[in-house]
């Protein structure tokens, strides 16, 4: 589904809905990371495309009193109704993310006032696409439309956003979603150093095709996984500074070699997650240069290796995962892929010859069925543009 069709959805379904035309219409696209699997909190480096998929939000104030939030999914088949005096998590798990960018507009001094929503998506949910961050976003940039608030810098609608989900949502996340879908830029790669929050893009070119197959396994981070595994680089970010004799604030702060020298002294699952964090920061700076170069195929081989390193030393692949990978080692077109996301199923990132995309994505169905019961969800994409507001 293209921005066009997701927003005419979006608008369509408010019309018959709430009746009358929304005030404002945004679009946040989903994301997959090429590079840099679980190094945002880490204040790591990341090589991420926003989508040309996503979300779009049709919405408008109403005169509602007590202030409510009244909103509809097209893609949840869900209508849901929430009290923005005072906002509360809802049993509706969809609707806390809309919820958790209006309690932080609201903490900024924004006077809310009662809103009706619908949502429409092209992303498949639960797939490691980041369909959170993406109407996080598109939330956001509505609700700037509507009731005022909005940053001078657009850093700070990531901010925003990424405080929604780690204070309201309760999932501790980095920036790297919501920074891939504020930023995206067409057939463009985006860099970030979370570190200092200096960023830059790289082109992709027209060589290539990004292809997201979701295993449809079950991923829902918020249950306890994503924690775990944070806690894990926290902890051997302590222990090193503890072993070096010097602040270590983040794993960032440590040099692969820092770490070596003291890596006996750490725990072992906290060390396995810890190594695969510094070594994909050096991925993706070989990433980031082999694209400056035009050299997509080494950028495919680093994919393969980050792959293997979330499988082998951080621990969130899953079976159906990895098969993926292996299956499409096999077909002709494959330059590379990798989980992406947080991990423990969703989706795989698979770089392809675009003149070959076609017949891999059949094959690679094919292979999928014959070792699972679920079919394998493929979606053909390519480097899309950032979150932004449509008019009317």
């Amino acid at each position: 589904m293209t921005i066009q069709l997701a927003t005419r959805e979006a608008r369509t379904v408010f019309s018959l809905r709430f009746g009358g035309e929304p005030a404002a219409v945004s679009w946040a696209p989903g994301r997959v990371e090429l590079l840099g699997n679980h190094t945002d909190y880490n204040g790591g480096l990341i090589l991420a495309v926003a989508l040309d998929l996503g979300i779009s939000v049709a919405m408008a104030p109403s005169d509602e009193s007590p202030r409510r939030l009244t909103a509809y999914s097209t893609t949840m088949e869900s209508p849901a109704e929430a009290s923005l005096e005072p906002i509360g998590r809802s049993s509706t798990r969809w609707i806390n993310y809309p919820l958790g960018v209006l309690d932080e507009l609201a903490k900024s001094g924004v006077e809310l006032r009662s809103l009706r929503m619908t949502v429409a998506s092209s992303l498949p949910l639960g797939a490691g696409v980041s369909s959170s961050a993406a109407i996080e976003l598109a939330t956001a940039q509505a609700a700037f439309e509507i009731l005022g608030g909005r940053p001078d810098e657009p850093f700070d609608e990531v901010k925003l956003c990424q405080r929604a989900e780690v204070s309201f949502v309760g999932m501790p996340c980095g920036l790297l979603d919501q920074f891939s879908s504020r930023f995206g830029k067409k057939d463009h790669a985006l860099f970030l150093d979370c570190s200092d929050l200096s960023w830059s893009t790289a082109p992709l070119g027209d060589e290539v095709a990004l292809i997201v197959a979701d295993t449809q396994v079950k991923h829902a981070l918020v249950d306890g996984e994503y924690a775990t595994l944070r806690a894990h680089c926290e902890s051997a970010a302590r222990r090193a500074g503890e072993l070096l004799d010097r602040p270590v604030r983040w794993l960032r702060d440590l040099t692969l070699d820092d770490f070596l020298e003291v890596a006996e002294g750490i725990d072992p699952d906290d060390r396995r997650r810890a190594e695969h964090v510094l070594r994909e920061n050096e991925r993706v700076l070989a990433g980031r240069t082999a694209l400056e170069q035009g050299n997509v195929g080494q950028l495919g081989k680093l994919m393969l290796e980050s792959h293997e390193s979330s499988r082998d030393l951080f621990g969130n692949s899953c079976g159906e995962l990895d098969a993926v990978i292996e299956k499409a080692r096999e077909i002709d077109g494959f330059l590379g892929g990798k989980l992406s996301g947080g991990g423990f199923g969703g989706a795989t990132v698979l770089l392809v010859r675009r003149a070959a995309a076609g017949d891999f994505v059949q094959r690679l169905a094919t292979a999928y069925d014959g070792l699972f019961e679920k079919p394998l969800r493929i979606f053909t994409t390519r480097a899309g543009v950032g979150a932004h507001t449509l008019g009317r």
